[in-house]
């Protein structure tokens, strides 16, 4: 008998919530003309056969301890996880590292100090902010806002058009940096020159904004969460009427789909519960995320998850703003981030620096994680994912912009092969880069920012 087609739009009605579906063989098998269409629709959107492409942009602040970062390598040639990269090694033959690109436009250009809130403004944009701490922001429209538009006209109808996240809040006033906004340091991702987007902070937010789940208060969350009640319930009867109609590798995808899916909301849950009440002690809530690298990675994940359900193909993820002066206790550094970056030649400092740019390293390494436990049409999301994981100052200590700190993971159905070095002449604009992310996208750039060019992949 042959297998009913499966819409990839179908969704799963739960408690005030809608399901999507991850990728299944019978939504699109080959040869058939749900399958051409499919296709065609992908390619459209920039994707391999019908697996639509996506990409994430991760933010890291301050700069690195360069001589922990640099990894050894040949020119242009394989690179060794050692230092700070030391945690991407299982992810080596999938990451590409990227020298000599810069962001001249981070510099002062007579602007005098403040090269952090420049470095944040800068990244995604490729512009130089107007030095202002008033309602007069001027940086640029970033450019993943530049490809989720052009997806969304190509006929990308994902539910999320872009989604930004991060591990501090975003802000749209004050003085942060030497006379500039707040704006610039605490947000990358720019809907217009002057319009920063929000970034949600808190991944229960996230998980509710991808699931269509909305309204309710952590008191109200964590009292679902004790009575054990969860948004798929109302859609297991539906989960197991679709599990008749497909094959067994299909049901077998839902169920770990769905437990998946139930395991993530229950520790969002957890989460939760622990923000509205710190004394929570319930077994309901045995592993509430307590730790910065716990809430980051949770916001990983729930990203890996609306890539899985293509409920948005373009994201950002800064995991602290720039200029946080955040300890990290939970890896012994008890003074801030900046101060730490600030170290002056001195050995303690200078380790806790790497110690930090190890800990956000670690965060990617977990995402990429995340990225390689989704499947669709049989090989892992990491392939149809690019992430650019960086910033826009190099070394913390000078603050200089040349010679970035920049790496590219996974891509291989954008034809990337990773596992190497890529060299390009001292002060490429980061831009060019950014240019050749949009055209793996299948988004027709000719030029962005300061742009020269392109650059090759990887």
């Amino acid at each position: 008998m042959r297998t009913p087609l499966i819409d990839r739009r179908t969704v799963l009605r739960g408690i005030g919530a809608s399901i999507a579906l991850p990728w299944m063989d019978a939504m699109a098998p080959r040869g058939t003309a749900l399958g051409r269409r499919a296709s065609a629709a992908g390619m459209a959107a920039g994707a391999a056969g019908a697996a639509p492409r996506r990409v994430a942009y991760v933010f890291i602040p301050n700069g690195v301890n360069v001589d922990a970062w640099n990894p050894a390598s040949a020119a242009d040639g394989p690179w060794q996880a050692v230092g700070a990269l030391e945690p991407l090694a299982a992810h080596r033959d999938r990451i590409t590292i990227h020298r000599g690109l810069a962001h001249a436009n981070a510099a002062a250009l007579g602007d005098g100090p403040g090269d952090h809130a420049r470095s944040a403004a800068c990244f995604l944009t490729g512009a130089h902010p107007r030095k202002t701490a008033g309602d007069d922001i001027r940086a640029g429209r970033s450019v993943d806002q530049e490809i989720a538009d052009t997806l969304a006209k190509q006929g990308a109808s994902t539910r999320l058009r872009s989604i930004e996240l991060g591990a501090e809040p975003a802000m749209t006033s004050g003085n942060c940096d030497s006379g500039y906004s707040c704006a610039y340091s605490a947000n990358i991702s720019w809907k217009a020159d002057h319009l920063p987007n929000g970034k949600e902070t808190d991944p229960g937010a996230a998980f509710d904004r991808l699931f269509g789940r909305r309204g309710e208060t952590p008191e109200q969350a964590a009292a679902r969460a004790r009575s054990r009640r969860s948004i798929l319930d109302g859609a297991v009867e539906q989960a197991g009427r679709l599990a008749a109609t497909v094959g067994r590798s299909d049901r077998a995808r839902l169920e770990e789909y769905l437990d998946g899916v139930r395991e993530l909301e229950r520790r969002i849950d957890a989460d939760r519960a622990v923000l509205a009440d710190p004394g929570t002690r319930l077994p309901d809530f045995e592993g509430a995320p307590r730790s910065v690298a716990e809430r980051i990675d949770l916001l990983g994940e729930v990203l890996a998850l609306g890539f899985r359900t293509d409920s948005t193909r373009v994201a950002t993820l800064m995991l602290a703003n720039e200029g946080s002066n955040r300890p990290y206790p939970e890896i012994g550094v008890g003074q801030g981030h900046h101060d730490v970056s600030h170290h002056g030649g001195d050995r303690a400092k200078m380790e806790a620096f790497a110690a930090i740019n190890r800990f956000h390293v670690e965060r990617l390494a977990a995402f990429l994680r995340a990225l390689e436990r989704g499947t669709e049409e049989g090989r892992p999301l990491l392939d149809s994912t690019l992430v650019l994981f960086g910033g826009a100052i190099t070394d913390g200590n000078r603050h200089n912009h040349e010679d970035l700190p920049v790496l590219v993971a996974g891509g291989r159905a954008h034809g990337v092969a990773g596992g190497r070095v890529v060299r390009s002449a001292p002060g490429t604009p980061l831009c060019n880069l950014h240019v050749s992310i949009a055209r793996s996208m299948g988004v027709p750039m000719e030029r962005f920012g300061d742009s020269t060019g392109t650059v090759e992949l990887g």
